[in-house]
């Protein structure tokens, strides 16, 4: 969102005008990467960037139909202005700060220190113009932690499908794309840092089903006695290492039966359900009003 009561300056720039502030640099960022595909698209364009945002200093003013823009002919900037005037949103000119995060220096896996963020767009476009997902010179990243949000992997059954994702593990693990996609990985481990998953892929234990308990533990435990049999043996409550055993366990039973298995901890559930008191309430908080929802 946006505060027109506040200036570009003091919201988007650190000081000195020298970087972009962290919390707009991914907006930022996009639409410096849709400046430069219009450019390269039309060099003899002059291109400027614009971005619309709610304004927290507006009150919604419903505009009448006569200043509605109509889109025969084309509206003008200006049009286009005169409208979100009325709105509660706000148009922001971003050129200079487009012409800096072109500028920016970026880093991802795999990356090479001191390249900006144009020089990145323009090689990728290079590696990947006229490259085919199933070609063998296609580039893929090093694996790791990262992985786990990549939007280019697929986990439906239509092997068929080309995934960015079984490129880059295929070439990296040498497993199949139909091993990749049967069986849950490493980065799919609950709540786990990510320094400890990429030191799991470093071993090769690139599935949930390759893990002992003792990869399991924190590193507090490591050293105390018995601790891995309080992974494999936990008491009334579970602790997130604990959890972490439940799911490879359940990994481990759906390679061995090809079905998904679960762990019903049922002792201990009836225990707890046997403190609830009735009549219970099941709230649907998305269907609530209150910005901060009443508990009951």
């Amino acid at each position: 969102s946006w505060d027109s009561r506040q200036s570009i300056d003091s919201k988007m720039w650190n000081a000195n005008k020298k970087s972009i502030k962290a919390n707009h640099l991914p907006n930022l960022l996009d639409v410096a990467f849709q400046t430069l595909v219009v450019r390269r698209a039309f060099p003899n364009f002059r291109v400027t960037s614009w971005l619309m945002m709610p304004d927290k200093a507006k009150v919604w003013k419903a505009p009448s139909s006569d200043k509605r823009i109509k889109t025969d002919p084309p509206p003008t900037v200006a049009d286009t202005q005169s409208l979100i005037k009325e709105s509660v949103a706000v148009l922001l000119n971003v050129d200079e700060l487009v012409e800096k995060a072109l500028a920016t220096n970026v880093t991802y896996p795999g990356s090479e220190n001191g390249n900006t963020f144009q020089r990145v767009v323009e090689k990728w476009a290079q590696d990947m113009n006229g490259e085919d997902l199933s070609n063998d010179k296609f580039k893929h990243f090093p694996i790791g932690a990262n992985c786990e949000s990549c939007e280019y992997r697929l986990i439906d059954d239509d092997i068929d499908k080309n995934s960015g994702f079984d490129v880059c593990w295929s070439k990296t693990t040498g497993l199949s794309k139909e091993e990749l996609r049967s069986h849950p990985l490493v980065i799919d481990l609950f709540d786990t840092p990510k320094r400890t998953i990429n030191n799991l892929i470093s071993q090769k234990k690139y599935f949930l089903s390759n893990l002992e308990a003792s990869d399991l533990q924190p590193q507090n435990e490591k050293n105390k006695k018995n601790s891995r049999v309080n992974i494999e043996s936990p008491g009334e409550k579970i602790s997130g290492s604990q959890r972490q055993w439940y799911q490879v366990l359940t990994a481990r039973n759906a390679t061995k039966n090809s079905t998904p298995q679960y762990i019903l901890r049922e002792e201990s559930m009836k225990r707890e359900m046997a403190s609830w008191e009735y009549p219970l309430h099941f709230i649907d908080f998305e269907t609530t009003s209150p910005a901060i929802p009443y508990y009951f």
